[in-house]
């Protein structure tokens, strides 16, 4: 039929058939590229995981600051040396006391991971830290080295006051710990 052949090339030669056609493949290009994203955005977190254990001891003490000193082992089996720098920050209330704790980190390659958080310890009647158990968390605020622009969160269990005396005990608190970061403000 002669008008089913015109008809038929008005659609394929038609510049509305032209701009359906590129629209269709647009509108497929764009759904592409939003079920990529989607299936990006389902990956689990590019963030590193990191948890390790550690023992402290006291170490210097002056008015407002006390500094531990301890080791860490990680659970990739790196191991670092540790400096505890603690400071009150607030007045005690009903017989605990908001500490502000810088933590550094020192790796055997000679990178280091700073973490800092706000705790509250228990204290004795004679306002002084008491044994027990405590749980905290904060932030992981910088590293260098392989851990340079290192940001992310950590939390941790801590049991003081054990007597570094008692065979196995290495020092008198030990520390576990667990957290996530990334490096450079960008997912690692």
């Amino acid at each position: 039929h002669p008008e089913a052949r015109l008809v038929r090339a008005f659609f394929q030669e038609s510049p509305m058939m032209n701009w359906f056609a590129a629209s269709r493949y647009r509108r497929f290009l764009a759904l592409g590229l939003l079920a990529s994203l989607g299936l990006l955005a389902g990956l689990p977190s590019l963030a590193q995981e990191l948890s390790w254990r550690g023992s402290s001891v006291q170490g210097p003490r002056t008015p407002g600051v006390n500094i531990r000193w301890g080791v860490a082992i990680f659970s990739d089996g790196a191991t670092a040396t540790t400096r505890r720098r603690v400071e009150a920050a607030g007045p005690p209330s009903e017989s605990r006391l908001p500490i502000r704790v810088e933590a550094e980190y020192r790796f055997a390659d000679g990178a280091t991971l700073v973490m800092h958080s706000l705790e509250t310890i228990p204290l004795t009647p004679a306002m002084t830290h008491a044994p027990g158990e405590w749980r905290g968390e904060g932030q992981i605020v910088s590293g260098t080295g392989r851990f340079a622009g290192a940001t992310g969160t950590f939390r941790f269990r801590a049991i003081m006051g054990m007597d570094p005396r008692t065979d196995g005990v290495l020092g008198d608190g030990f520390l576990e710990g667990q957290g996530q970061y990334t490096l450079g403000g960008a997912p690692r």
